[in-house]
């Protein structure tokens, strides 16, 4: 009982928060709101995005603030209802927020070291039996969010692919699947072993083995994923064009290395957005019956 009464008064925290965050006040801009999806963070991560948040705000000539929401569907439901302007999408995300929230690309993220390597990893504790994707058949499965490219969309392929089965068949192939809620906690709880396998962004391992949060080696990687377009920058798609071009610009010619290295993407940068980068992925989603009416309910 207490923890459902825990849960909903979260959930009205949550809908409090996004409620107070409207960008627009009789159709002029008078703030402009970042939502930042669920992920590691430190306090150097809130040190850097403040940075970014005031070198915005200079550009635009208004306050720039930020919200954090405890999921991807919270991120996409505060753009689709004009609670926040702009986020930084995984590729997955980013699709389903087009078509739920109208988000338009205004940039995108690449890293040009890691352009042909493995968006998404399978793994399991180093000392684990399990050495296949067949052997997680009956296991316990830890993906990200629903809506996660690297957490879900991809793993989920590359099961389907390894093993040649269906996605139906995929239901009862597991013993258990739960969400973690983020790239963080899937990580830790197969590290823990509170699931025996999970998927993630191969970054925020390394990422998170760096800083200590776990220990280097502790997972071992059974599968990997095709590499994917770069990290979608959505923008609300009915904001002013010139709030668009302003923030584009930005984006375009911020130069900050400390700020890519948080994001665990090194040698990253800012480079123009192209939509049709991400036609593959709307594939992949309908091959696996992954519609965005289903992920956000």
């Amino acid at each position: 009982m207490k923890k459902s009464l825990l849960l909903i008064l979260s959930a009205f925290l949550l809908i409090a928060i996004l409620a107070g965050c409207s960008s627009n006040n009789g159709g002029k801009l008078d703030k402009f709101t970042v939502v930042y999806l669920p992920q590691e963070s430190d306090e150097q991560a809130q040190e850097l995005n403040k940075d970014f948040e005031d070198k915005l705000s200079e550009k635009l000539g208004v306050p720039v603030e930020s919200i954090k929401a405890n999921s991807y569907n919270a991120a996409i439901e505060a753009m689709k209802n004009g609670k926040a302007d702009y986020a930084m999408f995984g590729p997955f995300s980013y699709i389903v927020a087009v078509d739920r929230a109208k988000v338009e690309p205004v940039a995108e993220i690449t890293i040009p070291s890691m352009a042909n390597g493995p968006a998404s990893v399978i793994f399991v504790p180093k000392d684990s039996p399990i050495q296949t994707v067949a052997d997680l058949k009956g296991k316990t499965f830890g993906f990200v969010d629903p809506v996660s490219t690297t957490g879900h969309l991809l793993p989920k392929y590359t099961i389907v692919n390894e093993l040649g089965i269906s996605v139906d068949e995929l239901d009862s192939f597991f013993k258990d699947v739960q969400f973690a809620g983020g790239h963080d906690k899937a990580i830790i709880g197969a590290a823990r072993g509170q699931y025996d396998a999970a998927a993630s962004s191969p970054m925020v391992i390394n990422m998170m083995e760096e800083k200590g949060v776990i220990e280097k080696g502790s997972l071992r990687v059974i599968a990997e994923s095709e590499s994917l377009p770069g990290t979608a920058i959505g923008i609300r798609g009915d904001l002013p064009d010139d709030v668009k071009t302003k923030v584009k610009e930005f984006l375009l010619s911020y130069d900050n290395a400390e700020y890519f290295s948080m994001l665990g993407m090194t040698g990253a940068k800012f480079v123009e957005a192209n939509d049709s980068n991400y036609d593959h992925l709307r594939q992949i989603a309908k091959d696996l019956k992954l519609s965005s009416d289903e992920l956000l309910q």
